[in-house]
C-alpha cells in the first residue's frame, strides 16, 4: 500500500527540512510532497534540497486547506499522511506510528496528539497531524475552502460516514509559536486568522444540522455564539496557560549536573543572533565570569531592529517605515552595550555585525547575493560601531566576520545559540558557531521552546529547569549553573537595560521569566569529567 506525505508550509524555512527527512527516513512512506502555499522565503527550495519528491508551489497564500488538496490532488498513495512543516522534534518513528493503524485496517483516519501538551489533547479535533485514506480526503472538495478550518471539516465528514479516528500520542514533538515564526504582532494575526477560519467551520456544521424548536431551547444563532465564545476562552487559555504552572522543582534542578564557573584566565566569547539574548541565556555566567577575573567579549549578529512595538513607537505612525526600524536598531545597540556594562562587560568588548534581523537563515542559505531586510530595506550593514561598515548581507561576508572576531579574541569557551532553538535566528547563529569555532569548546542555551521556560512570568526564587519538548542528542547533557544572589541581581539589572522590548508586553514576560536561581546550559558529554553537587 502507497503512502504519500502532504507537507503544507507557508514560510517554513527554518523548520521543513527536518520534517522532509524525517518522512524520507520513514520506510513507510513512498512520496513526500511539500506544497509551498505562497512562501516568500527559501521554503521551496529548502524542501527540494532536503529530498522532498515534489514541491507545488502556490503563488499566492491561498490557506491549510487549498494546499492540502493541491498536494492530495498530485499524490499517489493509498494512504495519505498529513504533516505540519513547523513540526519540532518529528522522527520517523513518530511518522510510522502514526499510520500503524490505517495501514493494518484498524482505522480509516489516525490523529496524533502531543504527549508533552495537555491543551493538544483538549483541543484534538484541531491537530493538523492525520493519517487518512485517500478516498476519504477527496470525498469533498469543499476542503479546499476551509482555510485553518480543514481538520473540523475533516472531522465533520468522518463522523458522517460513521468513522471513528484512532488517536496516537506523540512525545517530545512540538509547534514553533507562532509569535516565533512571524513576530508579535504578525503572530497575533496570524492566530486571529486561525480562529475566524475555526468559527466559520463551526457556523457551516450549524447551518447543516437542523434543530427542531421543541427539542432545544437554544437557536442555531445562539449556539454559534457560544461556540465562538467557547473558542476564544480556549484560544485565551492557550496564551496564559503559562502563568499558571505548578512552580519548578528544586530536587528536578538539583539533580543536573553542575556547571563549574569561569577560571580567572578564561576568555570566554558569547555569540548571540540579538541584543538581550546574551542578557537572557547566560547573564548570569557573564557577571560570574567578570567577577572571577575571566575575560568576556560579545559577538552580536543583528541590531534586533524587526519589533514593530518598538517601530511604532518610535514614530508613531502605522505602518512602520523603515526609518523608525533603524532608528529602532541605534537604540538596540545602546541597549545592549549599557546591559553588557552593567554585567561587567566594556565597549571595545562587544562587537555588532550589523545583519539582518529575521533574515539570517535566509542569509546563511545566500552564499554571494545580498539579502534584503524587510524592515530596514537595508542589503549592508550600516549601522555606526560595526565591525565592518557597508559589509554585505551574504554567508561569505557573515562566516568571514565571525571569524575575524573569533581570531581576535582567540576564545577558551564560546556560549550561544542551541540549535535546537525554535527561533530560526538562533539557529542560523548556531550554525555559524559551528562553522568558525574550531576546536573550541562550546555551551549553548535555549531562550525559544515550547512551554519553556516555566512560568512565564517573574519567579525569581524558583530554578529554571530544561525544555521539556527539546531532547538533547546523547553525547549532550543539560547541566545548570548556580548564580549567587549578586549574580541574579545583576542579570535583572541588565535586563532592565533592554527598554525597547520591555514595552512589549509579552518580551517583558519571557526577560523576567528567565531571571532564576540558575542557568541551564547544553554542554558536551566530553566537556566535563565528573559533575558535582
Amino acid at each position: 500500500m502507497k503512502v504519500s506525505c502532504i507537507i503544507p508550509a507557508h514560510n517554513e524555512s527554518a523548520t521543513v527540512a527536518n520534517v522532509v527527512r524525517a518522512a524520507r527516513a520513514c520506510p513507510q512512506i513512498t512520496e513526500v510532497i511539500v506544497v509551498s502555499d505562497g512562501s516568500t522565503d527559501e521554503t521551496p527550495q529548502v524542501a527540494s534540497a532536503a529530498g522532498a519528491d515534489q514541491v507545488l508551489v502556490l503563488r499566492r497564500n491561498m490557506g491549510k486547506g487549498a494546499a492540502l488538496m493541491a498536494g492530495a490532488q498530485v499524490s499517489r498513495g493509498d494512504v495519505i499522511l498529513l504533516v505540519d512543516a513547523d513540526l519540532c522534534g518529528v522522527t520517523p518513528k513518530n511518522l510510522a506510528q502514526l499510520l500503524a493503524p490505517v495501514l493494518a485496517g484498524q482505522a480509516e483516519m489516525a490523529v496524533a496528539l502531543f504527549k508533552d501538551d495537555i491543551w493538544h489533547g483538549v483541543l484534538r479535533p484541531l491537530s493538523g497531524q492525520r493519517a487518512v485514506r485517500r478516498n476519504l480526503l477527496l470525498a469533498e472538495p469543499h476542503l479546499a475552502r476551509t482555510g485553518f478550518g480543514f481538520e473540523i471539516a475533516l472531522d465533520r465528514l468522518a463522523k458522517a460516514r460513521g468513522i471513528r479516528p484512532a488517536h496516537v500520542s506523540w512525545a517530545g514533538v512540538s509547534h514553533r509559536l507562532k509569535s516565533s515564526k512571524y513576530g508579535m504582532m504578525r503572530g497575533m494575526r496570524v492566530s486571529l486568522r486561525a480562529s475566524s477560519d475555526l468559527v466559520r467551520q463551526v457556523r457551516v456544521r450549524r447551518r447543516r444540522h437542523t434543530i427542531h424548536p421543541r427539542r432545544d431551547a437554544l437557536s442555531p444563532r445562539r449556539r454559534t455564539r457560544m461556540e465562538a465564545l467557547l473558542l476564544a476562552v480556549i484560544v485565551f487559555g492557550l496564551i496564559l496557560r503559562p502563568l499558571f504552572f505548578a512552580h519548578p522543582s528544586h530536587a528536578a534542578a538539583f539533580n543536573l549536573p553542575s556547571l563549574a564557573p569561569p577560571e580567572p584566565g578564561d576568555r570566554v566569547l558569547v555569540v548571540v543572533a540579538h541584543p538581550d539574548d546574551e542578557v537572557i541565556g547566560a547573564g548570569g555566567f557573564i557577571a560570574s565570569a567578570r567577577s572571577r577575573g575571566a575575560s568576556v567579549s560579545v559577538l552580536i549578529v543583528t541590531n534586533g531592529d524587526s519589533n514593530k512595538v518598538s517601530a511604532v513607537l518610535m514614530e508613531a505612525r502605522l505602518p512602520p517605515r523603515p526609518s523608525a526600524f533603524l532608528r529602532e536598531g541605534r537604540l538596540r545597540q545602546q541597549e545592549g552595550l549599557e546591559a553588557l556594562r552593567r554585567l561587567g562587560v566594556a565597549s571595545p568588548d562587544v562587537y555588532f555585525l550589523g545583519f539582518p534581523d529575521r533574515k539570517l537563515a535566509a542569509v546563511m542559505g545566500s552564499p554571494q547575493e545580498p539579502v534584503t531586510s524587510p524592515y530596514t530595506r537595508l542589503r549592508a550593514a550600516e549601522y555606526p560601531g560595526v565591525v565592518t561598515p557597508s559589509a554585505p548581507y551574504t554567508r561569505t561576508t557573515l562566516v568571514d566576520l565571525a571569524r575575524t572576531v573569533v581570531d581576535r579574541v582567540r576564545p577558551t569557551l564560546i556560549i550561544t545559540h542551541s540549535a535546537l532553538d525554535r527561533h530560526p535566528d538562533h539557529l542560523a547563529v548556531a550554525q555559524l558557531v559551528d562553522l568558525v569555532r574550531g576546536s573550541t569548546p562550546a555551551y549553548s542555551f535555549v531562550i525559544h521552546a515550547a512551554g519553556f521556560p516555566r512560568p512565564l512570568r517573574s519567579s525569581p526564587h524558583d530554578p529554571l529547569l530544561p525544555p521539556p519538548t527539546v531532547t538533547l542528542p546523547a553525547q549532550w547533557t543539560w547541566m545548570r549553573f548556580e548564580l549567587s544572589p549578586e549574580e541574579e541581581q545583576a542579570k535583572r539589572n541588565a535586563i532592565g537595560a533592554h527598554r525597547s522590548q520591555l514595552a512589549t508586553p509579552y518580551l517583558r514576560l519571557l526577560l523576567a521569566s528567565f531571571v532564576r536561581t540558575n542557568e541551564v546550559f547544553a554542554v558536551p558529554t566530553s566537556e566535563f569529567a565528573s559533575p558535582t553537587h
